[in-house]
C-alpha cells in the first residue's frame, strides 16, 4: 500500500534522509547542495508500508515573466524506479495541485497556477507525454524553454492573467 503525506515546510528527519538517499542513489540529483535546495521545496511524499520513500512532489513559487509576470508554482514530481506504477504520478500530482491551490488562496502574491518543465529525455519521446493536454491533471502545453524542454501549465480555478 502507498501512503501519501504532506510534509510541506515540516519534513521529518526520516523522510528527509529517505529523499536524500532516493535522489542520490538514482541520480535524480547529483550533489548535496542540490539536495538541500530541493528539500526546501518538498510538498508530498509517497511511502510504502515500511516507511520507505518512493515518490515525491516539490514546488517553489516563481514570478513567470512569460506569463504576464504572474506568480506560479514550479512543480516537479519524481517516482523512484521501484515505484513507477500506473497512476501514482497522477495521484501525487492531484494532491499537490489541490494543496497549492489552497496555499495560493491565502498568498498575497496570488499565484495563478502551476507550471512544469519536462526535462526527462526518455519521457519526452513517449507518445503519452507528447499530448497537448494532460487531462488527468489538466496541464496544457504552452511552448519550450531555452533547452528545448516542453513547458506545461495548470491554472487554478478563477485564475486571471
Amino acid at each position: 500500500m502507498i501512503n501519501f503525506q504532506n510534509v510541506y515546510q515540516q519534513i521529518p528527519e526520516g523522510i528527509s534522509a529517505g529523499l536524500r538517499s532516493l535522489w542520490l542513489a538514482e541520480g535524480a540529483l547529483t550533489d548535496e547542495d542540490a539536495v538541500l535546495r530541493r528539500l526546501q521545496e518538498v510538498v508530498y511524499v509517497a511511502t510504502d508500508d515500511a516507511g520507505n520513500v518512493g515518490a515525491v512532489s516539490t514546488a517553489v513559487k516563481k514570478k513567470v515573466t512569460a506569463l504576464n509576470g504572474n506568480f506560479l508554482y514550479e512543480f516537479r514530481c519524481y517516482l523512484g524506479e521501484e515505484h513507477r506504477i500506473a497512476g501514482l504520478d497522477v495521484k501525487l500530482s492531484r494532491l499537490t495541485f489541490d494543496f497549492l491551490e489552497q496555499l495560493a488562496s491565502r498568498d498575497a502574491d496570488k499565484p495563478v497556477g502551476i507550471f512544469t518543465v519536462l526535462a526527462n529525455d526518455l519521457l519526452k519521446e513517449l507518445p503519452v507525454w507528447r499530448r497537448a493536454v494532460w487531462p488527468e491533471i489538466d496541464m496544457h502545453f504552452i511552448g519550450y524553454n531555452k533547452n528545448g524542454d516542453p513547458i506545461r501549465v495548470h491554472y487554478f480555478k478563477g485564475a486571471r492573467i
